[in-house]
């Protein structure tokens, strides 16, 4: 395994040697791989060096284990002495690193999700998210919170944030935000904040005057936004007429940068 951005001194970390598929906490690893696993054990699996990095540097708290395939060699400042660390065989690795990054894999605690209810008025803008793929996920809460938006809704619809596609597509971000649990997208009406739905058939974004206060709701993939829609507002994203549309992530975060550009002018003016 190449790990030449992490050293580690051997003897101060608690080693745990696994070499079978059958080993309890092997199987809750592999568990982790799907959401329904991740929601009962209430942690998640982190691949990929610089996520894990910038969560041992911002989250360290979150960090539940370690997962080697070998006694490579790890920062002893990254790694706490508290933080147990597990030595797979390659096999059982391998099934583990699902992206074939060839880094140690990190196990951490779920960020808290909670009932829309309690969120008050604390936010000027929410994103309600609807998607059903775990990469789509990801993506938009990447570019929410590059544009400074943190406050993410997930409706009953929506994979879960912590799943290792959407940790894969959102990096840190995923550990960055406030998670709200939300009704079905067919449930709007108990949403108390005004909702802006993107539609191709709505007023075109740049023209648009966003409330104080609202909630940002895109569509679901393929399907869109259904018939009967609760929302206050629709706008669209202007493209050129021969292409259907965009990637709902996509589109989601040039909704968002409109929205942060606006906000910025609205600021200065």
């Amino acid at each position: 395994m190449k790990n030449k951005s992490l050293k580690v001194q051997p003897e101060k970390l608690k080693y745990h040697s696994i070499t079978s598929a059958a080993n309890p906490k092997y199987k809750l690893w592999k568990s982790l791989l799907e959401s329904r696993g991740i929601k009962k054990a209430g942690m998640c699996l982190v691949s990929g060096s610089k996520t894990i990095h910038e969560i041992v540097r911002l989250h360290p708290e979150k960090i539940r284990g370690w997962i080697f395939h070998n006694r490579s060699e790890v920062d002893s400042e990254s790694i706490s002495p508290d933080i147990p660390v597990y030595i797979l065989g390659s096999q059982l690795y391998r099934e583990l690193d699902v992206f074939g990054t060839g880094y140690p894999l990190l196990l951490t605690a779920l960020p808290e999700i909670t009932d829309f209810e309690k969120c008050g008025d604390t936010y000027e803008v929410m994103l309600l998210i609807p998607f059903q793929d775990p990469s789509n996920v990801g993506a938009v809460i990447r570019s929410a919170a590059a544009f400074g938006f943190h406050a993410i809704v997930l409706l009953a619809e929506a994979a879960l944030p912590f799943h290792p596609k959407s940790i894969r597509a959102g990096g840190t971000a995923i550990f960055e935000v406030d998670y709200f649990k939300g009704p079905s997208i067919n449930d709007l009406e108990t949403i108390e904040y005004p909702v802006v739905a993107l539609s191709s058939g709505g007023l075109p974004i740049d023209t648009f005057s966003f409330p104080d206060r609202f909630a940002l709701l895109p569509g679901m993939e393929g399907t869109g936004l259904p018939d009967d829609i609760s929302a206050a507002s629709t706008v669209s994203i202007p493209m050129e007429p021969h292409i259907e549309s965009l990637n709902a992530a996509v589109a989601s975060s040039i909704a968002l940068y409109e929205i942060k550009i606006k906000k910025v002018k609205k600021t200065i003016e």
